[in-house]
């Protein structure tokens, strides 16, 4: 009777892969908040919600996002639904990145003081503080 709940080694393994594959989303809240260099010359930095649109696209185009989401639909249909626990930390996880993608921009806003930066000084300043390996 108690086995319907227990999870297996597998159900462990792809537990951890489902709750590993929510990076990309903490990423695009990280971009939002500290900005992401964004056009083709890379003459304007974006924040909040325009940062973390244009790093959507980016992850898209490179299909980590949709890979990330469909399996998430896959373990959800799965396995999730037969685990009380782990649909529960699942659904804490989730309400607390739509918290945290929802203030993203005010508090962007706050910090930047805008959504757009487009001033050169400025560009040169973001690529001197981010650690970009070239």
């Amino acid at each position: 009777m108690g086995n319907s709940n227990k999870i297996s080694i597998g159900g462990i393994i792809g537990s951890v892969i489902f709750f590993l594959s929510f990076l990309p989303y903490v990423h695009l809240i990280y971009i939002g908040l500290t900005g992401v260099l964004f056009g083709m010359q890379g003459f304007v930095v974006c924040y909040g919600y325009m940062g973390m649109f244009a790093d959507a696209i980016f992850l898209t185009f490179f299909l980590v996002l949709p890979i990330c989401i469909i399996y998430q639909i896959a373990f959800g249909i799965n396995c999730i639904r037969h685990h009380k626990k782990l649909s529960k930390a699942t659904l804490l996880l989730f309400i607390i990145l739509i918290i945290a993608g929802l203030i993203t921009e005010p508090v962007a806003n706050c910090i930047h003081g805008t959504t757009i930066t487009d001033d050169p000084v400025k560009i040169q300043e973001f690529n001197s503080q981010k650690h970009w390996p070239w």
